[in-house]
């Protein structure tokens, strides 16, 4: 399967959600919107390709905030290899780091015949021209990785029939994961970097990782957030020097975890653990010799769930909860990645997918319902991965 890029030019102004990592694929990007290849039918659906995955000719498309940082490029090509797998064609998206890319990008979706949208949730604001847009164009779709939160917002997307869930991470659980393993080394100081106020995964790192860090006793003396990653190493740098007395750092994304690396070079006679959220292959060396005490790791999963819910829509098998919504799996928890675990890590989910092509089909089809999900995300952690 090709991949196609949608409108691959970096906005100047970044928003926090580039700030997870990345990597581009080198391809040449087409036209926002313009369909110019791997143009689908339905004429062989039910068909099996020899490896036995199914060949079913429906045709997907999904936005994605931006591209050029690894853990965005990564979730793109997990969603291609998902519906690969199952046999089925994909297009992405580029939003560019804009909301009305974004929302253009949705509109152009909803009216060009896919069997469902792959919906990138970065921008709140958007979500009910979303929902109306997909609802009016009778087109299902599924939000992943960064979705909705809000009490209000939630129950008024389960009220739409093609809305098909949510699958994201707890991004305040992530963020309270460091703080005890900070408390455990004993740090009782710390800073944090990560992306602008107002990102949504990152405001909930903060968050998550300010109130458990405190409350156990330790105090943050020091948070820079950048609107873009080239400020991060001069705001680390900033910080060490305000802050003599900090003994660690929260990077709220591998990209933040080399800045800082690189601000600590200005500082050669102060000791800095690092800690890190969204470990990138970037981060990996310096996680194994101690540079980086440990990351996390883990969360495309949630692109990979979601692209199965999408897909069992389409094919007819609806999933629904036990109260018969839509379902809301926000509660993905990422694990650990450190000295010990990191090369499997990376081999697994860095460098490969964390599903082969039967655990992709498992999530998929008759006798796939609600509860085959709970049980996967309840038992989720690189042991599990690893079949171990």
């Amino acid at each position: 399967m090709k991949k196609r890029i949608v409108s691959c030019m970096l906005a100047v102004a970044l928003t926090g959600a580039m700030m997870l990592g990345g990597c581009g694929d080198g391809k040449e990007p087409t036209a926002q919107g313009n369909q110019t290849e791997g143009e689908t039918t339905n004429d062989n659906r039910g068909s099996k390709t020899e490896d036995g995955a199914k060949k079913d000719g429906y045709s997907f498309a999904g936005d994605i905030v931006g591209q050029g940082a690894q853990a965005l490029d990564m979730i793109v090509a997990e969603e291609e290899n998902v519906f690969e797998t199952l046999g089925s064609q994909f297009q992405i998206y580029n939003d560019n780091f804009t909301a009305d890319t974004q929302g253009t990008n949705i509109q152009t979706m909803a009216s060009a015949g896919y069997d469902g949208m792959m919906v990138f949730g970065w921008n709140a604001t958007l979500y009910t021209t979303i929902s109306n847009t997909a609802k009016e164009a009778k087109v299902p779709f599924v939000m992943f990785d960064q979705v909705p939160t809000e009490e209000e917002m939630i129950k008024q997307l389960e009220e739409n029939e093609y809305y098909v869930g949510c699958v994201g991470v707890d991004n305040y659980e992530l963020g309270a994961n460091i703080a005890k393993r900070m408390k455990a080394d004993g740090i009782q100081k710390a800073l944090v970097l990560g992306g602008s106020v107002g990102d949504v995964v990152h405001d909930a790192r903060v968050a998550g990782f300010t109130d458990t860090f405190t409350k156990e006793g330790g105090e943050v003396v020091g948070t820079a957030r950048c609107s873009d990653p080239t400020e991060a190493t001069a705001k680390e740098d900033d910080m060490i020097s305000g802050n003599a007395d900090a003994e660690a750092t929260y990077c709220l994304t591998g990209d933040f975890a080399i800045a800082a690396i690189a601000a600590l070079e200005n500082h050669s006679s102060t000791e800095m653990a690092l800690y890190c959220s969204d470990t990138t292959s970037e981060t990996i060396p310096y996680i194994k010799d101690g540079t980086i005490a440990c990351g996390d790791g883990g969360s495309k999963i949630a692109t990979v769930l979601a692209s199965c819910l999408l897909y069992n829509y389409a094919d007819g098998n609806i999933i629904k909860d036990e109260n018969g919504k839509a379902p809301n799996f926000a509660t993905i928890i990422s694990f650990e990645v450190n000295a010990e675990n990191a090369d499997q890590y990376e081999a697994s989910f860095l460098n490969g997918h964390p599903m082969d092509q039967e655990g992709i089909m498992g999530l998929v089809g008759d006798g796939v319902t609600y509860q085959t999900y709970v049980d996967y995300i309840s038992n989720f952690s690189l042991e599990a991965v690893l079949g171990e």
